[in-house]
Order: structure tokens, then sequence, then C-alpha cells
């Protein structure tokens, strides 16, 4: 059982990198789970934030997602190889306006982010030094 997105860039670029394998397979409409044509694999399709997760829990046997991914999920999986594909690269902004000049000067500050655990990690120094 292979974990891959269900959707997206990464979700195209795994199933490119299947065909270009000579994996086959058809996906019924709305189904998450397909079988490949003459190989023993299932692949499963998940969300891409859910991946780690699976994998980590042993409900698939290996899966492809982003790295930033399964830093945030906190699941300790084993990275097999890096595909070379889906460079996620996390920033830290702020308006304009705010004229915010260094990261320092947000420590204490109240984040918005969508990787609560990575930002946590990033930010916990900061806080304890300057918040």
């Amino acid at each position: 059982r292979v974990a891959i997105p269900k959707k997206g860039r990464l979700y195209d670029k795994c199933v490119e990198m299947l065909k270009g394998a000579g994996i086959e397979f058809r996906r019924e409409a709305r189904l998450d789970v397909a079988l490949c044509i003459g190989l023993p694999i299932t692949l499963v399709f998940l969300p891409a934030s859910d991946i780690a997760k699976f994998v980590g829990k042993g409900d698939v046997d290996i899966g492809i997602t982003g790295f930033d991914v399964v830093t945030e999920s906190r699941v300790n999986v084993d990275k097999i190889m890096d595909l070379g594909f889906g460079k996620c690269k996390l920033s830290v902004q702020a308006p304009v306006v705010d004229q915010i000049a260094s990261v320092e000067s947000l420590a204490g500050k109240r984040i918005a982010t969508s990787f609560v655990n990575i930002t946590s990690d990033f930010f916990k120094s900061y806080d304890e030094k300057f918040g």
C-alpha cells in the first residue's frame, strides 16, 4: 500500500513518476484507492498532510509527501529518498506597513500559520530570549 497525495502539484508529479516507472493504474472517479495493473500494489490517495500519519501508524507501507508535512506531523518515519520535486519553502512574513526589521521583534507575538509545530519550534528560542 502506497500513499500519494490525492490532488495538487505533488499528485501530478507522483503520477508522472509512477507512469515513468511503468506503474499503471486506473482510478475511478471519487474513489481514493486504486489497484495497479499487473503489480501487487495498491495506491491510496490521501491529503498530503495525512500521509506521514498513515505511514507512522502502519496504515500504509510507504508514502510520498513533503518533508515539511512530515516535520509538522511529528511522526517518526524514515526518509528513504528525496525525489527531487515538491520544494516547499516556509518563510516569515509581515505587512510592509508594520516595518518589521527582524524576526526577534516578533517574539511573544501572535503568529498565524498552518504549520503550528514548526512555527512554535522556530520561535521558541526567540520567545524565551526576547518575548
